[in-house]
């Protein structure tokens, strides 16, 4: 996917802005709060998602609540090259081409793309949830049955959850158990399937990015204890150990808690050491970006096409080394960079450059 342009009406603090891109890098500079990180959003939402964990009425500028907020992002594909395509976003009604989506999120995992914010370097450290909503977006994006499955054993989850506090009878436990624990089993299993491909590259690259050190990342199972994949040939068995683990929170045990995939988590250590109790900031920074151009080549090999890449205020916290090493590993996509300082990018080729000040794009020679 190439983006060729963006038009965006009212959206946080940008009221109108139109932009034509670059096909290798993006960069969009100025202080802070003046609405870069609001430009990689606009394109990220436009393809499905946006990376902030937000509401439909936190993107429309508080001067203009009466207003529509409006994206048109236009785009060549890769199958079918010099065809210009678009995607109009129009508060949370989507179309393609003039087609309506029944709803924005179809998109996601149509078009790939690689986002890294500051958030991700503290994934390493940060809660167990951090690590699985990482793993299960990964998963969506390579196969969008992925997000129907943590649909359905979320609902499953909630339901049992009610049933069992409210004392119902075991046999509805016993409808919503069998939802939990199938979904419970694919939750888990795509999750191991991406991690294995994360795990191969990440720990290379790693080893490459730190001078030698050895990275290893390991999965914990809820239900089944470190695993590093699951055998599912034999669903009966794997059925079988996740039911018992359902029966150990009974009517009498108030204090417990529902057992499931819903409380696993992932484990990094470098050589031998848990790096969320241990690694240093940079560790964690060296961690992260190794996760994140793992990422970046499970999409290269398995679809066939370079991701679009944001990098949002990333590269300026790092030093000149690992600096250049990200933007070698990605010099095969188109990528969007935010930052407060132009002159990390004095030595880049052929890049697009805009000053940002009070949500307007200002193109720079």
């Amino acid at each position: 996917m190439l983006i060729k342009r963006i038009k965006i009406e009212n959206f946080r603090n940008i009221k109108q802005a139109e932009l034509d891109f670059s096909s290798s890098a993006n960069v969009f500079f100025g202080n802070n709060a003046q609405g870069k990180t609001n430009m990689l959003e606009a394109v990220s939402i436009v393809l499905g998602k946006s990376f902030r964990n937000i509401k439909q009425n936190d993107i429309i500028p508080f001067d203009s609540t009466d207003c529509k907020t409006k994206i048109n992002l236009f785009y060549e594909s890769e199958i079918t090259p010099g065809r210009l395509n678009e995607i109009s976003y129009e508060q949370d009604s989507v179309k393609i081409n003039g087609i309506m989506l029944k709803k924005a999120a179809e998109l996601y995992g149509e078009f790939k793309y690689v986002v890294f914010i500051p958030d991700n370097l503290n994934l390493i450290k940060g809660y167990p949830d951090v690590r699985r909503y990482y793993l299960d977006n990964i998963a969506i994006m390579q196969n969008k049955a992925h997000n129907k499955c943590i649909s359905e054993y979320k609902n499953a989850l909630k339901q049992r959850c009610a049933a069992y506090f409210a004392r119902y009878s075991e046999d509805m436990l016993v409808v919503w158990d069998d939802i939990l624990i199938k979904q419970g089993i694919n939750l888990t299993y795509g999750r191991l399937k991406y991690l294995s491909l994360i795990r191969e590259y990440a720990c290379e690259i790693y080893q490459n990015l730190s001078g030698g050190e050895i990275l290893k990342i390991s999965y914990f199972s809820d239900v089944f204890g470190k695993i590093s994949e699951l055998d599912t040939t034999n669903k009966e068995n794997l059925y079988g150990v996740y039911k018992r683990r359902l029966q150990e929170m009974t009517f009498e045990g108030q204090s417990g808690k529902t057992p499931g995939a819903h409380r696993d988590d992932v484990v990094f250590t470098i050589n031998g050491k848990n790096a969320r109790s241990y690694g240093s900031q940079g560790q964690l920074r060296s961690i992260a970006i190794a996760l994140k151009l793992a990422e970046a080549k499970i999409i290269r090999e398995f679809n066939r096409e370079n991701p679009v890449v944001l990098l949002d205020e990333v590269l300026g916290e790092l030093d000149l080394g690992r600096r250049e090493f990200v933007v070698k590993h990605f010099d095969k996509s188109q990528v969007f960079i935010t930052s407060c300082n132009i002159n990390d990018f004095e030595n880049m080729a052929d890049i697009k450059v805009w000053s940002v000040d009070d949500g307007v794009f200002a193109p720079r020679q």
